[in-house]
């Protein structure tokens, strides 16, 4: 595992919040969520009544964003793919988090949730805590392997 990757798997495990964007017919929606991540996939349980869920049907592609309110700046945009498990699919249950999956007031309201999974094939992070280098990029090439990069000036940051 490359070190920016490690560094994005910290900063996403420091965190709980995000917000999820998603766009249907010139249409965008920014979704403040709770989330957790396994490695770099985003996994997100929400009622599945939400409009989210319809214009996640149309479009699959979505950006999802953390950040630090307090300073130094800090935080995170990824971009990638999302797909939505119903309560009927095995993988619904198996995503849950390990705090909850025995919980009696989960099986009361996990026919009510679906989760969703943002699968990631770009991140750019800002980091202002550090002396130098404060933006990274992570992306997964169309031939699968991924790629690390360090940006070094902000005109490198305006090209991501």
């Amino acid at each position: 595992m490359g070190k920016i990757k490690k560094e994005i798997i910290a900063y996403l495990k420091e965190n709980a919040f995000g917000v999820l964007c998603s766009c249907a017919r010139n249409d965008p929606r920014a979704t403040p969520v709770r989330y957790w991540n396994d490695d770099l996939i985003i996994n997100i349980f929400s009622e599945k009544y939400t409009a989210k869920f319809k214009i996640l049907e149309k479009n699959q592609n979505v950006s999802f964003a953390v950040y630090s309110a307090k300073p130094p700046a800090k935080g995170l945009q990824l971009w990638g793919r999302a797909r939505v498990f119903t309560c009927k699919d095995p993988r619904h249950d198996a995503c849950l988090p390990p705090q909850v999956k025995n919980s009696p007031k989960i099986e009361a309201i996990k026919k009510t949730l679906h989760l969703i999974q943002v699968t990631p094939h770009k991140i750019v992070m800002l980091d202002q805590s550090r002396k130098s280098n404060k933006y990274f990029k992570w992306e997964r090439g169309k031939d699968g392997k991924a790629r690390e990069k360090e940006i070094k000036t902000l005109r490198g940051a305006s090209k991501l």
